[in-house]
């Protein structure tokens, strides 16, 4: 079978050696970027793994300072009378939400002086509300 007499012109002016070489630099750039990215990253890995571990001795050398420090104590203690604990109306089906979000309150504070009054239920209805969170909420659960 005979090719068209275009494809033969087309063939018969092509330099196949300047082909090779656009492929064989093209190539050659390619991985060298490559490379040269894979160093940087490597780099910025190292880079940051090296600051993680001067910040973890740096808060190990304070919590060794604070430990070899005794506790500074008052000369004189006031001693106050503790405060009456609210008193429990009711059972609550709800004990292990109040727990949780004493705790995260707790954990918040760090203090330990506070006193949850009261923990109320939020009613939220899907139809009401803010137009905004309502947008927000469509447009962050809609299926892709």
């Amino acid at each position: 079978m005979e090719m068209p007499l275009f494809a033969n012109a087309v063939t018969a002016a092509i330099d196949w050696t300047e082909v090779a070489t656009v492929v064989i630099s093209g190539v050659g750039i390619v991985l060298s970027v490559l490379i040269v990215l894979i160093l940087v990253f490597y780099a910025f890995g190292a880079l940051v793994s090296k600051s993680e571990k001067l910040a973890r001795q740096r808060k190990e050398k304070k919590a060794q300072k604070a430990k070899a420090q005794p506790p500074a104590v008052p000369l004189a203690v006031k001693e106050e009378a503790p405060e009456s604990a609210p008193a429990v109306q009711k059972a609550d089906p709800d004990g292990e939400l109040i727990a949780v979000i004493a705790a995260a309150v707790g954990a918040h504070e760090q203090s330990g002086n506070f006193t949850i009054k009261s923990v109320k239920k939020k009613n939220i209805r899907p139809s009401g509300g803010n137009a905004w969170a309502r947008a927000a909420v469509s447009q962050n659960t809609r299926p892709f």
